[in-house]
């Protein structure tokens, strides 16, 4: 491995030691991929990741890079001039734990796929969503401030070095369409999460279900089966959290929220 040039520089409190973190451009050979698995990925808003492997899933809430973005607009209100140096601070900090957080999901999904076998990571593009799409006023907001791009691009080179590789697929209709037997129906989405079809009884977490969608996008043999597959993951992936204490991603049961 050669070391090509740094990028970035960080220091990252651990809750116990600080830690130097630098980001690099590195050379290095070709690896064999793990495996030769599949995994789909469905980026959001509330859920900012759900992965789906095909009979296992995981989901990455974005409940702290909002809390982030709610503290960060909050001091940002108080300045008296946007440009002041204090105004600028606070962008620069919100950006630099933005990008922290986007390296710590990346590297933790990447990690977790390799685990599994995984040689294909595919990931809706949400290319042009910001223009085509209409969330509403707040939606938009949190919208326009996740780099997506950016993201998938971490994901990417992180993969790379695990013999990953990365497809990029259109999304257009993987929130509507059921996982298990294919069937598409605007109102089977029945409330925020959850997701119902009224053909084969399917019941399971609307985002895992999106990204499974986004899974069969290269695995056409194993789209519309019917549902005679085990679909029970679908309705209880496994949750793993952003840990503000350590800035490291960790099972849910693991990480201590403050009340």
């Amino acid at each position: 491995m050669t070391v090509q040039n740094v990028q970035q520089v960080r220091a990252v409190w651990t809750g116990t030691d600080w830690e130097l973190h630098i980001v690099c451009n590195v050379e290095r050979d070709d690896p064999d991929p793990p495996g030769d698995r599949v995994a789909g990925i469905d980026l959001g808003i509330c859920n900012f990741a759900a992965v789906a492997v095909g009979d296992d899933a995981l989901l990455y809430p974005g409940g702290a890079l909002k809390e982030d973005d709610y503290y960060f607009q909050k001091q940002r209100a108080k300045c008296d001039d946007s440009s002041s140096r204090k105004a600028q601070r606070l962008d620069r900090k919100r950006g630099e734990r933005r990008t922290h957080f986007f390296h710590a999901v990346s590297k933790d999904i990447v990690a977790e796929c390799a685990a599994r076998n995984v040689g294909t990571i595919v990931v809706g593009d949400l290319t042009g969503i910001r223009e085509n799409t209409d969330w509403g006023d707040h939606g938009n907001l949190d919208l326009h401030g996740w780099a997506f791009d950016n993201f998938t691009q971490m994901l990417e080179y992180k993969a790379a070095e695990y013999g990953i590789s990365v497809e990029r697929v259109d999304e257009r209709g993987t929130s509507k369409s059921c996982g298990s037997c294919g069937t598409i129906d605007d109102s089977q989405r029945v409330e925020r999460g959850l997701y119902v079809c009224d053909e084969c009884g399917l019941v399971a977490n609307a985002d895992v279900n999106g990204a499974e969608n986004i899974r069969q996008k290269v695995l056409p043999n194993l789209a519309c089966d019917g549902g005679d597959r085990d679909n029970g993951w679908m309705a209880q992936p496994a949750v793993r959290l952003f840990d503000t204490s350590t800035g490291r991603i960790a099972p849910q049961e693991q990480v201590t929220r403050e009340p």
